[in-house]
C-alpha cells in the first residue's frame, strides 16, 4: 500500500512538472546575447524560433533585443538591453526591463504554434496542433498581407506567420518561392535572412519526406 502510494505521488509530480512544461510563446526575433533557463537545465544560448514554458528565464547582455509572441493571449513583447525576464502565463515579467507590447490576431498566434523548430519536419514538426488556420493560399496571403501593413518594416514575425502556413498545408514549391522572394529582400530587411535560414531547410526535408 505504502509503495503504491508512492508511486501515485510520483506520478503527480511527474504530471505537474509536464505541466509547467508546455509552450506558451515563441521567441520570433533576436539580436545580441540572449541566453535561457529553463527549468533544471543549466543556462544555454537562445535562438530565434525557440519555443518558451511558463517559467523560464530569459537572460538579457547589454545590446540584447528579443521579441515574445504568446500564443493564448495573443500578446506580443519586444525587450531590450540588460536584465532577466521571466516567462508567465501570457506575458513577460521583469525587475528592471519593460516591454513593447502589441495585440496580435488570435488567429496569427494559433499558427506561430505550428513554426517547427530547426532540425524538425513533417508530422514530427507540425504535431501540436492540426486544424488548418487557412484553407487556401489565397486565404493565407491576404491574413498575411493584413498582418504586414500593421506590423513594424524590420518585425519578421508576418514573414514566419505565412512560412508556417504553407508548411502546414503543403504547399513546399509556393514556399520555396516565397523564400526566394524574402531573399530579394535581405539587403533592406537583414532580419530575414535569419528567417530564410530556418525554414528553406524545413521547405526541402519536408518537401521530401515520405
Amino acid at each position: 500500500m505504502f509503495r503504491w502510494m508512492i508511486a501515485l505521488l510520483l506520478l503527480g509530480w511527474a504530471q505537474a512538472g509536464l505541466a509547467l512544461a508546455v509552450d506558451v510563446g515563441m521567441l520570433t526575433q533576436m539580436d545580441g546575447k540572449v541566453e535561457i533557463v529553463a527549468g533544471a537545465v543549466e543556462k544555454r544560448p537562445a535562438t530565434a524560433f525557440l519555443k518558451v514554458a511558463l517559467g523560464d528565464r530569459l537572460i538579457l547582455g547589454k545590446d540584447a533585443r528579443v521579441q515574445i509572441v504568446y500564443f493564448e493571449a495573443s500578446r506580443q513583447e519586444l525587450w531590450r538591453g540588460a536584465g532577466e525576464v521571466l516567462i508567465g502565463n501570457g506575458e513577460g515579467r521583469s525587475a528592471t526591463l519593460q516591454p513593447e507590447t502589441r495585440k496580435l490576431p488570435p488567429l496569427v498566434a494559433r499558427q506561430l504554434l505550428k513554426t517547427p523548430a530547426g532540425g524538425r519536419h513533417g508530422k514530427t514538426g507540425m504535431v501540436t496542433v492540426r486544424s488548418l488556420s487557412s484553407d487556401t493560399i489565397e486565404s493565407l496571403n491576404k491574413q498575411y498581407a493584413d498582418f504586414r501593413s500593421t506590423a513594424a518594416e524590420d518585425d519578421t514575425t508576418p514573414e514566419v506567420f505565412l512560412l508556417t502556413g504553407l508548411l502546414e498545408m503543403k504547399e513546399f514549391g509556393y514556399a520555396q518561392q516565397v523564400l526566394e522572394g524574402f531573399r530579394a529582400k535581405v539587403t533592406k530587411t537583414p532580419a530575414l535572412s535569419v528567417v530564410i535560414a530556418h525554414f528553406e531547410p524545413l521547405v526541402k526535408k519536408t518537401a521530401f519526406a515520405p
